[in-house]
């Protein structure tokens, strides 16, 4: 069977974690490889909040100072789209209208709006997109989303999210810490949580939302309180206004009729389940991480010639327009 061959655009943090997981993963070629900087081009990029293990050499890869040069010369079927988020639009819509299959980080855009035209922009379109939030796709997540959408402990009746983390103070000329460009914690950290609600419970009937804003770097600091007609009530918490030496943190507590769903990272990897009959089980088949699990199933759309039903841009633009509410409750409190 003939792999796919795909181009990275973007050699960052998070684009040398795809790197090394497609190389982990083998289930397609990697062909080229762009980036305008040529610390990155030359395996020089900065460390992320996450560990990159694994093979990131570019050996018989093509490289390119650009997307857009990419796209026009380089020889591939699908693009992973692993720039910063203010360039994601038009590249995206580039990638899709040059007939590429694509892959895109988290999250899609830096609006609802900006969303919304992706979506019309890739609609009609016989191409795989695909929107890379790796919550998704990570193993204690997916077994909890499975336990809530299969009803294995009764409805929920409330849960938790928390991730936080240092500052990120490693992104490519500061670029994170400038609200313009990233849309500041409440989107490029907090949007993960989000969107993981959005998939388990969808779009709820009101929002609260507090903040804390640091000047051009935004919303560093967000708390927000989902309620649902006839569900359950949902807090979301993250933030990355922490010194360097803090460590990253993601989990939650899923609080069921008859069980609590307990992911810490802090602590393992692990799912946890307290059971209302006395039982507690560790669930220790979650080790790994989401990046392997959307890449496979993002090539596997693409080799049935199937639409992603999972990660759409439609859901994703969801997410967006979340934080998009979040944002304008916090506005309103004059953060």
């Amino acid at each position: 069977m003939t792999k796919t061959k795909v181009g990275l655009i973007g050699l960052g943090f998070i684009g040398r974690m795809h790197l090394a997981t497609l190389r982990r993963g083998g289930l397609a070629e990697l062909t080229a490889v762009a980036d305008k900087e040529p610390e990155n081009l030359a395996g020089r990029g900065a460390a992320g909040n996450l560990e990159v293990s694994g093979d990131t050499s570019l050996d018989g890869v093509a490289t390119y100072a650009s997307g857009e040069a990419l796209l026009a010369e380089a020889d591939v079927d699908a693009v992973i789209v692993a720039v910063p988020t203010y360039l994601h639009k038009d590249l995206a819509i580039a990638a899709i209208k040059a007939g590429k299959h694509v892959l895109c980080e988290k999250p899609l855009a830096l609006s609802g709006e900006e969303g919304r035209a992706i979506c019309e922009a890739i609609a009609g379109s016989d191409r795989a997109f695909m929107v890379g939030h790796c919550l998704r796709f990570w193993p204690a997540y997916m077994k909890a989303a499975e336990f809530v959408r299969q009803g294995t402990y009764g409805a929920v009746r409330h849960a938790h999210f928390i991730r936080t983390s240092p500052k990120p103070a490693w992104a490519w000329q500061g670029w994170l810490m400038d609200e313009r460009l990233s849309g500041g914690a409440i989107l490029d950290l907090h949007v993960h949580d989000v969107d993981f609600v959005n998939y388990l419970f969808g779009r709820p009937k009101s929002i609260e939302a507090v903040g804390v804003r640091n000047g051009k770097e935004g919303i560093e600091q967000a708390n927000a309180l989902y309620q649902y007609a006839d569900g359950p009530v949902v807090t979301i918490e993250g933030g990355w206004g922490h010194p360097a030496p803090y460590p990253f943190r993601m989990g939650f507590r899923i609080v069921c009729e008859k069980a609590t769903l307990v992911f810490e990272s802090s602590v393992d990897m692990n799912l946890r389940v307290y059971d209302a009959n006395g039982a507690t089980e560790a669930l220790d088949n979650c080790e790994g991480d989401g990046y392997a699990g959307e890449q496979a199933y993002f090539l596997d759309c693409i080799a049935r010639g199937e639409a992603p039903t999972n990660g759409t841009a439609q859901s994703s633009t969801e997410a967006l327009e979340l934080v998009d509410w979040e944002r304008a409750v916090i506005a309103e409190r004059g953060i």
